[in-house]
């Protein structure tokens, strides 16, 4: 496997050519790289080191997340409309199906390192434990959409990147580990103060282990703002200031997840399943499932 060096002006899911000096980047892309045996959870590793400001259109990676580390300079992302800044440091994600673009189409000059990775939601991920996958499932999904990290993890992503270039026989052992170790350090406690009430984050905490408990509840904003014992308002902008999205979305999400397992870990039919998780039709379910996922119910179960 040779990794490439590369100038486009677009980023991951674009094309056109610039010169080399207004953009550098390097790839790992298993549409065009042999796929790591053993570590089919990841989908792309990159860097762009881009001089001049770069256009980005929207896409999404169904079934998968991507996480994008500033290393120098700035850039804005727009997602559902709104616009996420993120400066040296700073880690921002997207979840599966997310549509997401630049911020006007368009990423600054900046230096970042990106990680495509397929969401925990089959059995053996990264060869861990089911429990540890479902715990890391819970912390990722927790995520705040944009999160101060340092610079720290530039150097597992060099570390995953020489992992990937090497010939050892230890080469999925290796790229493994520098995957975990990175998910490890976007998901850890940021240590700094929260603009959230210590309260508050315990009340989320635990009104997001109900709903994953629970995936055919179906609360209304109104419902849910009561079980964390605040206003309406204040719940609506402070749990999307927590999670990335607005409540019924991100209640949504919780319980196509859950479908997702289902699918997998048993044979139970896809009716069955819908009408479990408190869908009227398992076609509202599959058009549910779609827009979350990118595929039906049937092609997820199959892969």
């Amino acid at each position: 496997m040779k990794p490439h060096e590369e100038a486009t002006t677009m980023l991951a899911h674009e094309t056109g050519q610039v010169s080399q000096s207004q953009h550098a980047r390097w790839t790992f892309n298993i549409e065009k790289e042999p796929i790591i045996h053993g570590v089919s959870e990841l989908v792309m590793l990159g860097s762009d080191d881009l001089r001049k400001a770069s256009p980005l259109f929207e896409h999404d990676h169904p079934g998968c997340y991507e996480f994008v580390l500033i290393e120098r300079g700035k850039a804005r992302w727009e997602l559902d409309s709104c616009i996420y800044e993120t400066h040296a440091g700073d880690l921002f994600h997207t979840r599966p199906g997310e549509k997401h673009r630049g911020g006007f189409n368009v990423i600054e000059p900046c230096k970042f390192w990106w990680l495509i990775v397929k969401a925990p939601l089959i059995r053996d991920w990264l060869s861990l434990p089911l429990e540890e996958i479902r715990q890391l499932d819970q912390a990722m999904l927790q995520l705040s959409r944009v999160k101060n990290i340092g610079l720290t993890p530039i150097e597992t992503f060099k570390k995953l990147k020489t992992a990937l270039m090497s010939d050892s026989p230890l080469k999925s052992t290796f790229v493994r580990s520098a995957i975990l170790e990175l998910i490890i350090a976007f998901i850890q406690p940021s240590g700094g103060t929260s603009a959230i009430a210590a309260d508050l984050l315990s009340q989320y905490s635990k009104l997001i282990d109900k709903m994953t408990k629970e995936p055919e509840w179906r609360p209304t904003v109104d419902e849910l703002a009561a079980f964390a014992g605040v206003s309406v308002s204040h719940f609506y902008r402070t749990f999307q200031d927590y999670t990335g999205e607005p409540p019924i979305t991100f209640v949504e999400r919780l319980r196509i997840r859950s479908a997702c397992r289902q699918l997998k870990e048993s044979q139970d039919k896809i009716t069955d399943i819908s009408y479990r998780l408190g869908y009227q039709s398992s076609q509202h379910f599959a058009t549910v499932f779609k827009r979350f996922m990118g595929v039906t119910p049937s092609e997820w179960r199959c892969t």
